[in-house]
């Protein structure tokens, strides 16, 4: 058997795709310019746009060697700079195939297409010393001051475009916790800078910002599992192991400094819960950070008054009275009754009961927060409707509305204790009795709940809104009619005609409000009597004619 020996080596074919080996934007372009004048000890950058050219000015250290230039992977940068930020040494190719002008010191190059891929390229003196370097080439856009801005306002570098200050902030507050291993600042912030959230894509959820020295990138981790909007802001040190893939640095590379990383993230998170005078994390958050070993006081209780909770609709609000205490409310209920009729009813009992002596009021406690001492409060194990005398049956579209002369609601609760109290509205579950029905549940309701509740609160219980339906305008006009002749036959057989020749009579605009009053005869024709005591006659069109 031959044995052999290979060794790595880079394909000259490389060099002619230079030009795909970043993001192809203007952004990835200024991101690189920065990131080497920075690197080379630049204190200021000046970016200029002219005719269609771009050029950058710095103050740095300036390039020694021109050969690095073209060096697809030698940066030519010290042992600390390589150490610290892992310089890929490809960041002057973000502007290939482009024809680039190069000036520093005493010494000039022009980089053009064909320069890209290997051929080569002569490097002259210049008539005048430059300190630091200027780089111009020909690019698609003007470089503008706001995008230029972003990233340069976490650079640590002054940034002056078109001769105009980009502006420079720390990325961290002072009092940001320093963490050596793996080298960084880290601070939980509750509210931050507009130049922050140009970063970040979810506007409206807690997000990780790591910055790279004016490089940001979103970390798609978060130590709990509550956001609260909080934002968490990483800053990079100069000495570090964390590291950006490579070469868009969009991302960062899963290794022993990330998981570092994320260790102490979790750890300067709860420490800011401890910081605060109250919290509203949830019990298992709460008890990971005392196994971080960081004590927090349990979390101020969370709960909502009622148990029904729409967006379109709007069921009947329970209010919880002034004062009055949590431990005084009522939990959800047990596995003996659990189920979304007895829930809807206690619901409707708590906020249409009369029960000023002893207040009722069931609450909602997402079951995150189980566990904290607040959470252990007493049940309601029974719900029941009482049902008078039935008035009448009236099918809608969306289910059927039952009147009665009478409803009260009952509930049991685990503390021995019985509420009751009439109300205008219930819930039930009918048999079928051998009828066919289109679904279980019956709304409930008295006449008084035309007086007492509003077209929006019957209809959440028989199914509200259909978002694959018509309009919710269109929707609620509909049922508005039908809920409208429900009342209208409690009245009587011809309320609904009274009601629309009433309407009628009152908007007409001849008429107004000058009749006093209007016989309809058998042939139909019109007997109008009017306030001043003038009498009119309409006929039919046909015997008037």
């Amino acid at each position: 058997m031959e044995y052999q020996t290979i060794f790595a080596k880079v394909d000259p074919r490389l060099l002619t795709k230079s030009n795909r080996l970043f993001t192809g934007t203007v952004e990835g372009r200024i991101i690189e310019v920065l990131q080497n004048a920075r690197r080379a000890g630049a204190t200021e950058v000046r970016i200029n746009n002219k005719d269609g050219f771009v050029t950058i000015q710095d103050n740095g250290s300036g390039i020694e060697d021109f050969q690095k230039l073209l060096d697809l992977g030698g940066s030519g940068w010290d042992q600390k700079m390589e150490a610290g930020e892992d310089p890929a040494g490809v960041g002057l190719f973000s502007l290939a195939p482009r024809k680039v002008s190069i000036v520093s010191g005493n010494r000039k190059t022009v980089i053009d297409k064909d320069g890209w891929t290997g051929k080569p390229v002569e490097v002259t003196r210049n008539t005048e010393t430059v300190n630091g370097a200027i780089v111009m080439f020909k690019d698609e856009k003007p470089w503008e001051f706001d995008l230029v801005e972003k990233h340069a306002v976490f650079a640590g570098i002054r940034v002056i475009v078109d001769g105009k200050y980009c502006h420079s902030m720390p990325f961290c507050r002072g009092e940001a916790a320093y963490y050596k291993n793996p080298g960084c600042r880290i601070e939980v912030a509750k509210e931050i800078s507009n130049y922050h959230r140009a970063w970040s894509t979810h506007w409206y959820q807690g997000r990780v910002l790591v910055n790279f020295h004016g490089q940001v990138v979103q970390l798609d981790y978060w130590p709990g599992k509550h956001r609260q909007g909080l934002t968490i802001l990483v800053d990079i040190a100069e000495q570090t192991d964390i590291r950006l893939m490579l070469p868009a640095r969009t991302i960062l590379v899963e290794n022993a400094a990330s998981i570092k990383l994320k260790e102490a993230i979790e750890l300067d998170y709860y420490k800011y819960f401890q910081k605060q005078k109250t919290h509203a994390l949830y019990y298992e958050e709460y008890q990971r950070a005392k196994e971080l070993g960081i004590e927090l006081s349990e979390a101020e209780p969370q709960y909502k008054p009622g148990f029904i909770w729409g967006e379109c609709d709007d069921p009947v609000e329970v209010v919880m009275p002034k004062d009055f205490k949590l431990k005084d409310c009522y939990l959800c209920f047990n596995d003996d009754c659990d189920d979304d009729i007895a829930e809807t009813n206690a619901h409707i009992l708590a906020a249409l009961g009369d029960m000023k002596d002893k207040p009722f009021v069931p609450v909602t406690i997402d079951s995150s927060y189980m566990g904290y001492s607040w959470t252990k409060l007493p049940k309601v194990t029974k719900v029941e409707v009482s049902k008078g005398k039935e008035l009448l049956r009236h099918l809608v579209n969306s289910g059927e509305i039952v009147c009665f002369d009478k409803l009260s609601i009952t509930a049991q609760t685990s503390d021995s204790k019985t509420f009751t109290s009439n109300v205008d509205m219930a819930v039930i579950i009918e048999e079928s009795n051998g009828r066919h029905r289109w679904v279980d549940e019956s709304v409930c309701v008295t006449k008084d709940a035309r007086k007492h509740l509003s077209t929006e609160n019957i209809w959440f219980h028989l199914g509200g809104y259909n978002e694959e339906g018509d309009s919710y305008d269109t929707q609620l006009y509909y049922f508005e009619k039908d809920l409208q002749e429900l009342w209208d036959k409690l009245v009587g057989p011809y309320e609904s005609l009274r009601g629309e020749i009433a309407s009628l009579l009152t908007g007409h605009y001849v008429l107004c409000n000058k009749w006093q009053k209007i016989t309809i005869l058998e042939d139909r024709s019109l007997e109008i009597l009017f306030k001043d005591g003038r009498i009119e006659w309409v006929k039919q069109p046909s015997e008037s004619a």
